[in-house]
């Protein structure tokens, strides 16, 4: 894997590092999740996209679990490789599947309380300051001009497409907002890709919200 998993990072981002919930809406947070798990996967070189369509590089699978369930996934179903099909699929229980991931990691634990007739579980950063570093980084680069790596401006995209610019650029001007254009620019095409129908998706969400 390419340095720290995109879906961690957007994870922490997209929850209160406080208490654990989440800060985004949840169908705009799966949708972004499930960019970031098939943003990983590219950066790992796993897969590439063209005109919406994923297709399997033949490359050696990640050692991250989850990356390679959604290979092996994709490996048995030949006859379907719609990108806004899997972005749809993968962003049933995105916010679950990374949350999982990040507790066997050391990085959340879930706590249990009663309400009213059921148990609630919410995650809660093991150190709050790893939790916040996504958010201080990305805010940061954007801030200072600094040149945004594959990964970071990955990250900045999926922020952006599902409508989280304000709450980590909370004083971002016009020049804020073409840096992180111009570094979403500089994407390969398989990344920039997995942005617009994750944008469109979401889109589409909020429209039809009882869909």
């Amino acid at each position: 894997m390419v340095g720290v998993p995109l879906a961690d990072d957007f994870y922490f981002i997209v929850h209160d590092v406080g208490n654990g919930r989440l800060r985004l809406n949840a169908r705009a947070a799966g949708l972004g999740l499930a960019g970031a798990l098939v943003g990983e996967l590219i950066l790992n070189k796993n897969l590439h996209v063209a005109s919406g369509t994923l297709s399997l590089t033949g490359a050696d699978p990640p050692d991250d679990d989850l990356g390679y369930r959604i290979l092996r996934q994709l490996s048995a179903d030949q006859h379907n490789r719609s990108l806004r099909t899997w972005l749809a699929y993968l962003s049933q229980g995105a916010v679950e599947r990374v949350a999982v991931r990040l507790t066997r990691a050391g990085q959340i634990e879930p706590e249990t309380s009663r309400r009213l007739w059921r148990n609630s579980v919410r995650y809660l950063p093991v150190d709050p300051k790893v939790a916040a570093w996504p958010t201080d980084r990305l805010y940061g680069k954007v801030d200072r001009g600094d040149p945004l790596d594959f990964g970071d401006a990955m990250l900045a995209g999926l922020v952006a497409v599902t409508g989280f610019t304000k709450q980590v650029w909370w004083d971002g001007d016009a020049v804020t907002m073409r840096h992180i254009a111009a570094a979403v620019g500089s994407l390969p095409m398989s990344l920039r890709e997995v942005l617009a129908h994750t944008e469109a998706a979401v889109g589409d969400a909020t429209l039809s919200p009882h869909r």
